[in-house]
């Protein structure tokens, strides 16, 4: 991402880690999410979120989101300069399949959603591999389309610095871990 300034923290608000993830943590979180999925939250999606898994008493499945729940916010604080320790509001593994897209927008885009600050996109599957279609473009900055690829994250502010859109899956599943 280029040299790594404060400034430059503020202007890009944006973070890109390529293997942030192992492909065993991320073919673990894929079990996980056949085993227990549910319909999502829009046409095409689905998702297996914690409570979700609680709730169905599956909570010896929430072992493996822990740890990378708390990396994921771990490097949100360091990267973005967060004096107090975050809170996570929403952890979930989200699928999208064939005819699944969504427009342009911001992740606290709602009044409820106004208490989100940062957003994070664990990739679990890679595109053209596993799917086509799905690919993430960020209105302005750089970068401003993300391939998504197992393993990688992808860190940034839930405002309007980060307006965001993603592609009309045409084959296969994007499989990614959201918080």
């Amino acid at each position: 991402m280029g040299d790594d300034t404060t400034g430059e923290k503020q202007n890009q608000a944006r973070l890109i880690i390529p293997d942030f993830l192992s492909l065993q943590e991320c073919k673990e979180l894929e079990f996980i999410h056949r085993s227990c999925s549910t319909v999502g939250y829009r046409p095409n999606v689905f998702s297996t979120t914690l409570s979700h898994l609680i709730a169905t008493n599956s909570p010896h499945l929430i072992i493996p989101f822990l740890s990378i729940r708390d990396r994921l916010k771990e490097k949100v604080e360091e990267f973005f300069g967060c004096e107090y320790e975050l809170s996570v509001e929403f952890t979930g593994l989200i699928s999208w399949t064939r005819g699944a897209s969504i427009g342009w927008h911001t992740d606290d885009n709602r009044p409820y959603l106004k208490q989100r600050h940062f957003s994070a996109i664990c990739y679990l599957n890679t595109y053209g591999q596993d799917f086509k279609g799905g690919l993430f473009h960020f209105r302005d900055g750089h970068p401003n389309t993300l391939v998504p690829a197992a393993g990688a994250v992808s860190i940034y502010t839930a405002d309007d610095r980060n307006v965001h859109s993603v592609d009309e899956i045409i084959e296969g599943e994007r499989l990614t871990l959201t918080m």
